[in-house]
């Protein structure tokens, strides 16, 4: 197994991290907190995508976990270098038009750090949806849970 860094933008100053992970020529892409490029005025995400999608376009990325932290009501200058709904789609759209949309449909999405609120997992799994014009695959993990791709 080997693992690849790439820096992330977590609200300016501040930088985390995704994870490119190999096993096997198979990968995953595990992202901590991030912003979107348009809101944190960088192009961290773009770099990522770019990267990635050759590996998409061989179906040897499987899956990406990615955070998707308040819902899309959230004031973009509360979002502290986090995603909603809304933003998550439009860096999808950006990767889809790097490795196309056909592909993207083979990798599976994994919502993590939704944060805790009254209808905050509801609400983001409804906009996700809704927003979903592309027809991509969210999982939305369980602790324990077992996730195969």
């Amino acid at each position: 197994m080997t693992v690849r860094a790439f820096k992330l933008s977590h609200s300016y100053p501040y930088e985390s991290t995704a994870f490119l992970i190999n096993s096997n020529k198979n990968f995953i892409l595990y992202l901590g907190d991030t912003g979107a490029d348009t809101i944190e005025k960088t192009h961290n995400l773009y770099q990522l995508w770019q990267y990635c999608s050759p590996l998409i376009k061989a179906k040897k990325l499987k899956a990406i976990f990615i955070e998707v932290s308040f819902d899309n009501e959230q004031p973009e200058k509360l979002l502290f270098g986090h995603l909603t709904p809304h933003l998550l789609m439009n860096e999808m759209s950006v990767l889809s038009n790097l490795c196309g949309s056909k592909n993207l449909k083979d990798v599976t999405l994994v919502i993590t750090h939704i944060k805790p609120s009254e209808r905050g997992e509801q609400l983001i799994k409804q906009e996700l949806q809704d927003e979903n014009k592309q027809g991509l695959k969210f999982i939305f993990p369980r602790q324990g849970q077992l996730l195969h791709f």
